[in-house]
């Protein structure tokens, strides 16, 4: 069986207290949280809950979830074997580019550490919106004031389109009560920037010599993504490149869709509980890895 592993992108509405009955059951586990638990500098016990003084609680929760998703994808290849391609969106690409063996650890905890900077004034601020089908989605695209910064493409059979908007906050604000549908504005202890978005340039600029600083590996598999012209990276180069031009381009998730479509795999497995409530059609078998997932198989 050949097969696509597949990391969502940052999630505010997951427990990841839940993930302690993985960690109590399998040592795979453990050891992907130990590693980052190390990196970091805390106890194991603290990359599951609680607060910590000294590390932001929005880089704090990125951190548990790269944890979280990769020690889920440990446990997966250790029962169903090796996946022969990785996918992310978002968050999710760092992850898949961690599993694939392009960036380390360490690489991958500093590249969220510069990216969590405070670097301007502005207010920023990223929200999501289901738009139903019969309505104009790019409403929400105003260049330099707002725009949609992932496109996650028609979910629920067709119904409608899930997008994520980043922008101005008040301009965000202004669009939850004007615009055409209900967008959901993320509060500032979730998301405190504009992601995906042109306002990210000064993050770019210090992400892109970052990896000149610390060079990725080439991945062991391809690795693809929703970087518009970067869908499938084989290499070192290209890895680094999507990693950077993901920070201010919008992300194009059927662009990750049928790129994957395009890979000889039979099933993908999904590690988000957001994109399973999306209910995407990958053309293949897909199992969806998420709260469900941990309940099923450690109780």
């Amino acid at each position: 069986m050949t097969k696509c592993i597949l990391f969502g992108p940052a999630d505010a509405s997951v427990d990841f207290r839940g993930y302690e009955p993985v960690l109590r059951s399998s040592a795979v586990a453990r050891s992907v949280y130990r590693e980052f638990a190390d990196v970091v500098g805390i106890p194991v016990d603290q990359l599951v809950d609680g607060e910590v003084p000294h590390i932001h609680p929005v880089l704090l929760r990125w951190v548990r979830q790269l944890a979280a998703m990769l020690s889920a994808a440990r446990v997966l290849e250790q029962r169903h074997g090796a996946a022969s391609v990785y996918g992310g969106v978002s968050l999710g690409e760092l992850a898949a580019l961690r599993a694939a063996g392009s960036a380390s650890t360490e690489t991958v905890v500093r590249f969220l550490s510069e990216r969590h900077l405070q670097d301007t004034d502005r207010d920023e601020a990223i929200g999501f919106a289901f738009v139903p089908a019969s309505v104009d989605w790019r409403y929400y695209e105003q260049p330099t004031h707002m725009t949609v910064s992932c496109d996650f493409g028609p979910v629920l059979g067709g119904a409608g389109r899930m997008i994520m908007v980043s922008g101005l906050r008040p301009v965000l604000e202004a669009a939850r009560a004007d615009g055409p549908a209900e967008l959901q504005v993320v509060e500032r202890s979730l998301a405190h920037q504009a992601y995906h978005s042109p306002l990210r340039e000064p993050s770019r600029r210090r992400l892109e010599a970052l990896l000149r600083s610390r060079p990725l590996a080439h991945p062991r598999v391809p690795v693809v993504t929703a970087v518009p012209g970067m869908y499938t990276v084989t290499s070192a180069e290209e890895a680094a490149g999507a990693l950077v031009a993901s920070e201010t381009r919008s992300l194009d998730f059927p662009g990750l869709v049928a790129a994957l479509r395009q890979v000889p795999i039979d099933r993908v497995f999904v590690v988000s509980s957001f994109l399973r409530q999306l209910e995407i059609d990958f053309g293949v078998t897909t199992k969806h890895v998420d709260d469900d997932w941990v309940k099923r198989n450690f109780g």
